[in-house]
């Protein structure tokens, strides 16, 4: 509290992105190394565009 009563500043961003890294380790639960986790990570941070299908253009068959 008295941090707080001086600087005006919060813990929040780490409490943000403490909760996010919560989240990603329930969804890989079922990978086993740390680069799945990562990736899961950065899949949720990170602002992808992912489409549902692959565009045509991408496709080799």
């Amino acid at each position: 509290m008295l941090p707080f009563a001086d600087t005006r500043l919060t813990n929040a961003i780490a409490e943000g992105l403490n909760r996010i890294i919560k989240i990603a380790k329930n969804r890989a639960s079922g990978f086993r190394t740390l680069d799945a986790f990562s990736g899961i990570i950065f899949l949720m941070v990170g602002d992808l565009n992912i489409p549902a299908q692959i565009p045509a253009c991408f496709r080799t068959l």
